[in-house]
């Protein structure tokens, strides 16, 4: 029976992270059903009824260090937890927890992470140690793996996958779904995604507006999916109030029942990473926005279409990349279908990875 102990955003409902933690102990259940497994959480009780397993405080200096030395094994990611946008001690945090495990003598797998952006000389050469002290290293994007080699890191044991949530598998229960909720399954709709942001007024104010477009010229309607719940409701429910329009919110759901409703949805605008992955996954056309090197690079994999920079987003940009994805839908279907199954592929070599460094 292994020990592992996972590191990551855990414990704070974001829908996109849960998912990466979903399937990472799926992954390890494959190879070993009997593992031990621990998780640092910020939310140890929502994480142990969740997922059946162990968890300790993400921030509990002395729990952390108990839960490394019992363990023989450490998964740090998904997700990009190396970059200094956010702040520098949230890289601290994690590349510490790295190297106290390799200093414990434990194995140490970085999984499907994705880097940067990193600003500060100092925070690169921290990334770059914990890089070169690890055992097993998974990249998501090519973006990720170009920066690793600008850093010069001296490991041979990095490789690139994709983002593991893309080997996850839709809930078939949609109809019930949109049911319970009240939503009217014989008319098309389309899913938004948004989270908090700066000019808060400003873009709540635009996205009302084309949300309000979306069902006036196109007759469809608009399902607002909180990722992050339910930090993520604040500005849906501003936008809803705005919007001249009915429109629907579905809320705290899991994030296979958010791919699951994804796959009926005629396209997806998302302002969260995970909500484009989600759809993209199910061959759901996406509409995005670029506000981090995760988004873009996301987007540039999946050839699917920006709409603007989030600061520059105004109405017409939002009305002319809604028309364009209602006039070349099945153009931009059929893109995605060509692409998806090689990105499904990728998504599984996380697991032969994973194998390797617990059959060790």
């Amino acid at each position: 029976m292994h020990k592992i102990l996972l590191s990551g955003y855990y414990g704070y409902n974001n829908a996109g992270d849960e998912a990466i933690l979903k399937s990472i102990i799926a992954n390890i259940k494959k190879i070993d059903k009997n593992a031990d497994i621990t998780v640092l959480s910020d939310n140890i009780e929502f994480t142990k009824e969740k997922y059946n397993i162990n968890a300790v405080k993400r921030f509990n200096p002395l729990h952390i260090l108990k839960a490394l030395l019992q363990c023989d094994i450490l998964i740090s990611g998904g997700g990009t937890l190396f970059q200094d946008k956010t702040s520098t001690r949230s890289l601290i945090y994690y590349t510490s927890i790295i190297n106290i495990a390799k200093l414990f003598g434990k194995k140490v797998m970085i999984y499907a992470n994705g880097i940067g952006p990193l600003k500060k000389q100092s925070n690169i050469k921290r990334v770059k140690k914990s890089i070169e002290k690890s055992d097993i290293i998974t990249l998501r994007d090519i973006e990720a793996l170009e920066t690793i080699k600008s850093m010069k890191v001296e490991n041979k044991n990095i490789f690139l996958t994709t983002d593991p949530v893309f080997s996850l598998k839709p809930d078939d229960n949609t109809q019930a779904l949109l049911k319970e909720n009240n939503i009217p399954c014989d008319k098309e709709f389309v899913v938004i995604s948004v989270r908090s942001w700066d000019k808060q007024g400003e873009f709540t104010t635009i996205f009302a507006k084309a949300c309000d477009y979306i069902i006036e010229k196109y007759d469809k309607n608009v399902i607002f999916f909180a990722l992050q719940y339910p930090h993520d409701l604040k500005s849906t429910h501003i936008i809803k109030q705005k919007m001249k329009n009915n429109s629907y919110i579905i809320q705290d759901i899991t994030p296979m029942q958010m791919m699951g409703i994804m796959q009926k949805a005629t396209y997806v605008i998302s302002m969260r990473l995970h909500g484009l992955i989600f759809a993209s996954s199910v061959c759901t056309p996406v509409l995005g926005f670029s506000y981090d090197p995760k988004i873009d690079n996301l987007l540039n994999q999946i050839d699917m279409p920006v709409c603007s920079k989030i600061e520059d987003m105004s109405i017409e940009d939002m009305k002319k990349s809604v028309d364009d994805m209602e006039i070349n839908i099945q153009s931009y279907r059929k893109k995605l279908e060509s692409k998806i199954e090689k990105i499904k592929e990728m998504a599984k070599k996380n697991f032969d990875y994973m194998k390797l460094i617990i059959e060790k």
